[in-house]
This record gives C-alpha cells, sequence and structure tokens, in this order.
C-alpha cells in the first residue's frame, strides 16, 4: 500500500463523509497513538509513519470514538428509566 493520508481515503475507508468536528478529533487521537507507538517501538516508526496506516487508524478511531458517544448517550438515557425498567415496561408483542 503506498496510499498517502487524505480525509477522502478515510471517508471511502468508511463509505461515508465525516463532519470536521470528529474527523478533528479522530486525528487528534490518532496523533497521540502514533507518537506513543513510536516511541514504544522506534523499529516500526516508518510504518507508523505511512498514510495508508493513518487512513486505517483514522477510520477506526472514528468508528470507536462514535460508539464510545452512543455508549456514553445510552447511558445518560438510563437517568431516564421508568420505574422498574425498561424490560418490564416493554410493549409485549
Amino acid at each position: 500500500m503506498n496510499e498517502e493520508y487524505s480525509r477522502e481515503a478515510v471517508f471511502e475507508k468508511l463509505g461515508q463523509t465525516i463532519p470536521e468536528a470528529e474527523m478533528q478529533r479522530a486525528e487528534s487521537y490518532a496523533d497521540l497513538k502514533l507518537r506513543r507507538a513510536e516511541e514504544m517501538q522506534p523499529e516500526n516508526a516508518e510504518t507508523y509513519r505511512s498514510g495508508w496506516y493513518r487512513v486505517l487508524l483514522v477510520a477506526d478511531l472514528v468508528r470507536q470514538l462514535a460508539f464510545s458517544d452512543f455508549t456514553i448517550a445510552l447511558c445518560q438515557l438510563s437517568k431516564y428509566e421508568p420505574e422498574g425498567g425498561i424490560k418490564e415496561n416493554a410493549i409485549q408483542n
């Protein structure tokens, strides 16, 4: 893979475009992870610096951060759970 990093490549990997704020968040986190990986495994620094690796990492982090945000939102919704819980109050088919 000789792919250079581009957001378009990330969007292609994900199959959709991503809002600017989410991309910046994922790219910032990816840069942090890449710096740490280079410190821990300098023999693999060339791989970590390659565009294709960053494309894969950013795409993965977009997914991870979205899932984390979703999980946090669900936890916050549980504050509004009806007495007896959702299962007890669910409509039975």
